[in-house]
């Protein structure tokens, strides 16, 4: 007897799989940035599953958090909701197996652009689709599982991105693996966006990279942004150990911040 479970997952990725329902959704690519010069973007939606995906195209606030995003409050949205300004098309969609389409987004014509920053995300849902899954028993199970995908959209009107690398930690995983945690505080009146980079001299020895995070947004409504970078070793030899935030996309070429540690030989 086959036993019926509906879920939905909504996860504020910019792709999503689902490994236990079979499922797969694309939205690329991870971000877009509006302004009066460049008033029209457009993402693309892909459905790399084997079934039939309806969806719906709308907005969401969301509220930057130092790990992620939390549903914005009536008064975070209120100061800093892009949607009000903005237009969407397609709302709704359907697409076969391997199949993709755009999404255009583009400011509303007439709008006053507000100075600083505005961020609204937008969000595909698709409606459940049943999958089944295999169990080492007689009983089968299936699943309903709908697909929420987001990415966020910036309006902006002038302003600077800053950000500062303060809190930095050289920390062990559960294997004893050394890894790096360190946070961002942006300092601009707009969100940085880049990698973090991690570079190392050993004493006498060429320096080589050590590990690297890409896809860091510092928001501006968010006070800080944790950033933890795996390294996959258990020591380090005595040497200089260098962080860089470094600008991506639009910020292409920006240093934003850089933080130099002497490590000493292990004991």
């Amino acid at each position: 007897m086959a036993i019926v479970v509906n879920c939905v997952l909504s996860v504020m990725v910019m792709l999503l799989a689902i490994t236990t329902a079979h499922a797969d959704m694309g939205l690329a690519p991870l971000r877009q940035v509006l302004t009066a010069e460049h008033p029209r973007a457009a993402f693309t939606v892909s459905n790399a599953s084997e079934h039939i995906m309806d969806g719906r195209v709308t907005w969401v606030d969301l509220s930057a958090t130092d790990i992620g995003y939390a549903p914005a409050t009536p008064t975070a949205r209120a100061e800093m909701s892009a949607a009000p300004y903005l237009m969407v098309s397609p709302a709704q969609f359907r697409l076969k197996p391997g199949e993709r389409m755009l999404v255009d987004v583009w400011i509303k014509d007439g709008v006053t652009i507000p100075n600083g920053e505005k961020r609204s995300h937008l969000l595909i849902e698709t409606e459940a689709s049943r999958t089944p899954i295999r169990k080492a028993s007689n009983s089968g199970l299936q699943i309903d599982v709908g697909l929420g995908i987001s990415a966020p959209v910036m309006l902006r009107n002038g302003g600077e991105a800053k950000a500062k690398i303060t809190e930095t930690k050289l920390l062990r995983d559960d294997a004893g693996l050394l890894m790096l945690e360190t946070t961002i505080e942006p300092r601009g009146t707009v969100s940085t966006f880049g990698r973090m980079l991690v570079r190392f001299t050993p004493k006498g020895a060429p320096t080589r990279e050590l590990g690297r995070r890409e896809n860091v947004a510092g928001f501006i409504d968010a006070t800080e942004r944790k950033v933890t970078i795996p390294f996959g070793f258990v020591a380090l030899d005595a040497g200089e150990l260098e962080l860089r935030y470094e600008g991506d996309a639009e910020f292409d070429g920006v240093l934003f911040d850089r933080r130099v540690f002497d490590i000493a030989p292990p004991k």
